[in-house]
């Protein structure tokens, strides 16, 4: 076997291990987008850590109060981490007329920090994380809690969308939907780690268990690193898939904005432990090996001895690579009843393999700030 046959049959090998992991995410997604049977006997404490989310936070509480669970099933914490646009009044002038609803000062700094306090004060034995920017439906939490009964587990992973205008919006949205089916996929097979920190619940008694944040020096990753502390522990984690339990995000809308924002998420992949980084690491240098190796034929060589098996493997890598990606992106775009255009992700696809190794490498570096603190 030559050199360039052993390459080309490596790669190939490579990109057909990653195609079966995401086509088996892909078939789990597509079985699990189903409605919970049967009415859940538990109840639920929705919190929202907030900063300066004066402008976002009433949408958000008018889809909460709206909310399909009986109200005394239903609670709501607004943790306000020291905002300075007065979001801790805008919650109480609604509080006034709503018995559920509540706003708490945080007790320290950070989202880290308002996620324990709005825990600690928790009433109720399931917590729902929501972001304070988000939009929710009406039979989002009774769904929640009702597959968090079905699964029996300490912590489930659920599903984000976010919805943007033009090109930049666009490229959020097909790259949300990808990290989405991804993180709940792989949360269905058994091998949780991503998460969103927009759409989390896990049980109150769990996230006493394993001390909450106690020791965390990073300001963001109250998400990933909650789920790598509950794995740690042996605590159960699982996933469900369901238009009806999304949380939808919008998409930044400058390319600052964008910038800034995937800079945050890549930084706090510094602390994340275990399997996935080094599967994180494979898929973005799968592609630049592939191309180095691409660029290396001689097309004279072609009929050469190897020079056809080369080709071959060659060009089913680069199948192997594109396709499952864009189908399993795909597939989560559809069953948010989002426009599918394949061509459209697969070249959002290609963007995301350009950029997103430039941002890791930046992120080692520089370190943004996200509302007038270091992340």
């Amino acid at each position: 076997m030559t050199t360039q046959l052993l390459i080309a049959f490596t790669l190939f090998a490579v990109a057909l291990t990653l195609g079966i992991v995401l086509n088996a995410w892909r078939d789990r997604l597509r079985t699990e987008v189903r409605s919970v049977t049967g009415s859940p006997t538990g109840s639920v404490s929705v919190i929202i850590p907030a900063r300066d989310a004066a402008s976002t936070i009433i949408p958000l509480l008018q889809d909460l109060h709206a909310q399909d669970l009986d109200k005394e099933r239903i609670e709501v914490i607004v943790v306000d981490d020291q905002s300075t646009d007065g979001t801790d009044a805008t919650v109480r002038s609604m509080s006034a007329r709503w018995s559920e609803l509540r706003v708490l000062r945080s007790a320290g700094i950070g989202k880290k920090a308002a996620i324990t306090t709005g825990v600690q004060a928790a009433r109720h034995s399931t917590i729902l994380l929501t972001d304070a920017d988000a939009r929710v439906g009406p039979m989002r939490s009774r769904m929640v809690v009702a597959a968090m009964e079905a699964q029996q587990v300490d912590l489930l992973i659920l599903p984000v969308r976010t919805i943007g205008t033009g090109a930049l919006g666009r490229l959020q949205e097909e790259e949300q939907a990808g990290l989405t089916g991804m993180a709940v996929g792989a949360a269905l097979t058994g091998w949780p780690s991503l998460a969103s920190g927009a759409n989390l619940a896990f049980r109150r008694q769990a996230f006493v268990d394993i001390d909450g944040y106690v020791g965390d020096t990073y300001a963001s990753g109250d998400d990933v690193f909650l789920v790598q502390r509950m794995q740690k522990a042996g605590k159960r984690i699982g996933g469900y898939f369901h238009p009806d339990v999304v949380v939808t995000v919008e998409a930044e809308g400058t390319w600052q904005g964008f910038l800034a924002q995937r800079l945050r998420w890549a930084g706090k992949m510094r602390g994340v432990r275990g399997t996935w980084p080094w599967l994180g690491l494979l898929v973005l240098l799968l592609p630049w090996a592939m191309l180095w190796a691409t660029l290396r034929l001689d097309l004279r060589d072609v009929l050469a001895t190897d020079g056809v098996e080369v080709l071959a493997f060659m060009l089913l890598a680069w199948l192997l690579w594109i396709l499952p990606a864009v189908n399993l992106t795909t597939a989560v775009r559809r069953s948010f009843h989002a426009r599918t255009w394949p061509v459209v992700t697969a070249l959002c696809y290609l963007l995301f393999t350009i950029y997103s190794p430039v941002i890791a490498v930046a992120a080692l570096v520089h370190r943004p700030r996200w509302k007038g603190r270091p992340t």
